[in-house]
């Protein structure tokens, strides 16, 4: 009879533990800080987050790389089960979308050719160029640029290095684009022909993103996220992708 119950189980697939459930990460690698890829491996703020969640709700990650552009329609279509974004109210309620609690302050910011600092010193003089504005397709940058810089010269990109590239280059005068994005092009050590202009041109606070519809969710997520503020991790991981000018949240 022993023998028989041990046969048992060592069967395949007998009293197998059950699968965790997924938790299903849809991210765009638009480049650091929040997500690239590096020797083909994604890192990045985002994925650090979505792994310390997925921890947190014991549940497995699945990351899921698209354009930022494909990424709400992918949340909204179930294909995705969250994403960070900087989404405000109005668009979330429109797509049908809900936000957790912050994550970190973000916004739109300029990135310039440091030879240029003389021609945009204030916000007021970026807002108000007639001079050739690159950003990205389908992001909150080109949000920006298409309604609250009407005289520039609008020149949009699909993807952000090729936007960066070109402003080197003198094919563009600026760059706009999320704050963590021109934090971590301008405040690299190698850099030395680029320059961020710190100034958020826009206020915006960086969330989870989920389907208005799964308030389960969204109640864990924040819930999680209340817990790493309390004992400063979120601090400690927001930092240690974003050291500069970066606050996380109340």
């Amino acid at each position: 009879m022993f023998g028989a119950c041990l046969l048992w189980l060592l069967l395949p697939g007998a009293a197998a533990a059950p699968e965790r459930p997924s938790l299903r990460l849809g991210v765009s690698a638009s480049g650091p800080p929040l997500a690239f890829f590096d020797q083909g491996v994604l890192r990045g703020l985002a994925v650090e987050l979505a792994q310390a969640l997925a921890e947190a709700l014991d549940q497995e990650l699945q990351v899921q790389e698209m354009p930022e552009a494909r990424l709400a329609n992918a949340l909204r279509g179930g294909r995705i089960d969250l994403m960070i974004s900087t989404l405000p109210q109005t668009d979330l309620d429109a797509l049908g979308l809900a936000a957790s609690a912050a994550l970190f302050q973000s916004g739109q910011m300029a990135l310039i050719r440091a030879a240029d600092i003389g021609r945009f010193r204030r916000s007021v003089d970026i807002i108000t160029t007639s001079a050739r504005v690159g950003y990205q397709q389908g992001t909150a940058g080109a949000r920006f640029v298409q309604s609250r810089m009407p005289t520039a010269q609008q020149v949009p990109f699909a993807d952000v290095i090729d936007g960066i590239a070109a402003l080197r280059q003198g094919d563009i005068d600026l760059f706009i684009h999320d704050a963590p994005t021109i934090w971590a092009v301008a405040t690299d050590a190698a850099e030395e022909q680029l320059l961020g202009m710190f100034q958020p041109l826009s206020q915006a606070r960086a969330a989870w993103t989920v389907r208005a519809e799964d308030q389960r969710l969204l109640s864990d997520i924040d819930r999680v996220v209340q817990q790493w503020r309390d004992s400063g991790r979120l601090s400690r991981m927001v930092n240690r992708w974003m050291p500069v000018r970066i606050e996380v949240a109340d």
